[in-house]
């Protein structure tokens, strides 16, 4: 590596000097796993992403990519870590095509953002060439009148991950039970590889892709393969009406019969979940409901046209009513779209509490949903540990949050041992599980990424393949790519 003073001379000259940060406090707000990087750069465009990671290839720098950094707590400690790339910058909307629904963004785009665009009634669309301050009458995006679409995910976070990291960290949440994931929205991507090279993928129609397909690949990967820069998804009208239904329950075993009850029947939600009260009570959202201090709360999430909702929400309440629920409440429209938000945010909510925190995701066949649900809460509460407990019911993912007061060191120890027991358990039935969030000092004591699969072997490949040097967050993803 060359001297580090004339690298960071290279740096500012491709992206200007004060888009180039050394000092101290920036490089502790973005370290990673008590790793500081030497450098932080926000590049404006994919152009000078991709000279950035020319630079860094030639003088062998290990890079990270982030948005807004609400996805770096995932993955294993970085083996090495040089410059922080971050995209913050990158955030215009490049083409909104509401016609054909379909939006173009960069990846520094919030996600609420997006929302909140393709929602809008305004008649003027903003899409700046160089900074969010610019209006220019020659900046016309393909549709100027009042939208009415939105991309049909709930991710974390939804109130301030970039779409870049959703789409890395492959977070899609509750409705993908009626939507798909994310993966299933992208039309197309533009990224950066190890290279330094501009890859491109996909287009504006839904057949668009020959060979291989990176646009797909990039979903999930960490930024262990290259920095998505630019991206391409589908777009979905806005239903006619939204409703959320509350139902709570006493038991385990009322909820998870009304449950399978509802999947017997034809009805399309959108998405259904089961909290336990210690979730649900965390949940920040104004005039929440309030169902006591026991039980489990069912939310399912309807939507589409009036006469579906109608018919949806009669026979919902129905099949509730002769399976013990205790009571129920339907939120309709803003205060539906208010709840999921508040849901996507809960994490937030118990970062507040001060306590340490693991989060794990569990994935199995939907068929052993109750089981492993089971499993989880004998095996929190023989250890005696606070946890709160989310599931998609429908999707075969199970949330866990695992609380523990700062220095508890003994309690930590039997929260890792559960946490181990689960990673088991899910794997006697040919699931697995990720941890999402854990302390950074224990990391080395988790399975952050479960058990490697068969499809580890092609993984390896494709990375050795694609960045042969291993600059691309080293270390982080599975099995230590």
């Amino acid at each position: 590596m060359a001297d580090f003073k004339g690298i960071l001379g290279g740096l500012a000259e491709i992206v200007g000097q004060e888009f180039v940060k050394t000092e101290p406090d920036v490089l502790s707000a973005y370290g990673v796993d008590n790793m500081l990087p030497r450098a932080v750069v926000f590049p404006k465009n994919t152009e000078q992403v991709s000279e950035v990671v020319q630079l860094a290839n030639r003088e062998n720098m290990a890079i990270i990519p982030c948005g807004n950094r609400t996805k770096m707590a995932m993955g294993n400690a970085p083996a090495r870590l040089d410059v922080v790339i971050c995209t913050s910058r990158m955030n215009h909307m490049i083409d909104v095509d509401t016609s054909n629904l379909t939006i173009t963004v960069e990846s520094g785009v919030k996600f609420r953002d997006i929302q909140a665009r393709l929602a809008t009634q305004e008649d003027r669309c903003y899409l700046p060439l160089d900074d969010l301050m610019t209006e220019a009458d020659e900046v016309i995006c393909s549709d100027r009148s009042h939208s009415g679409c939105f991309l049909p995910i709930d991710p974390s976070y939804a109130d301030s991950a970039t779409i870049g990291g959703i789409i890395t960290a492959n977070s899609s949440g509750s409705r993908k039970l009626l939507y798909g994931n994310i993966r299933d929205s992208i039309l197309g991507v533009r990224m950066v590889a190890p290279t330094g090279e501009i890859l491109g993928s996909g287009g504006k129609t839904v057949k668009n892709v020959s060979g291989y397909d990176v646009s797909k690949l990039a979903v999930g990967s960490m930024g262990s393969l290259g920095i998505i820069c630019e991206m391409t998804l589908k777009l979905l009208p806005l239903p006619e009406r939204m409703e959320t239904l509350l139902i709570s329950f006493g038991s385990f075993s009322h909820v998870s019969a009304f449950i399978e009850k509802v999947f017997e029947t034809h009805l399309l939600p959108a998405g259904v979940d089961i909290m336990n009260q210690e979730a649900y009570m965390q949940l920040n959202m104004d005039g929440i409901p309030d169902f006591g201090s026991n039980g489990y709360v069912s939310a399912i999430a309807i939507e589409g046209f009036e006469q579906a909702i109608d018919r949806m929400r009669t026979e919902i309440m129905s099949m509730a009513k002769t399976n013990g629920a205790r009571s129920d409440v339907c939120l309709q429209d803003e205060r539906h779209l208010l709840f999921w938000l508040a849901v996507s945010n809960l994490d937030v909510a118990l970062a507040d509490r001060g306590s340490d925190l693991i989060k794990a995701k569990l994935n199995y066949p939907i068929s052993e949903w109750r089981g492993i649900v089971e499993s989880v809460e004998n095996t929190f509460s023989d250890a005696d540990l606070d946890y709160t407990l989310q599931v998609h019911t429908g999707n075969g993912i199970c949330l866990p949050r695992l609380l523990v007061l700062p220095n508890d060191a003994e309690a930590m120890d039997r929260g890792i041992r559960a946490m181990n027991s689960l990673l088991a358990r899910c794997r006697e039935v040919g699931g697995n599980m990720v941890i999402e969030d854990a302390p950074s000092e224990v990391k080395d004591r988790l399975k952050m990424w479960g058990e490697a699969e068969s499809d580890f072997v092609v993984m390896k490949r494709i990375k050795e393949q694609i960045d042969p040097s291993g600059i691309m967050s080293p270390g982080r993803f599975v099995g230590g790519l």
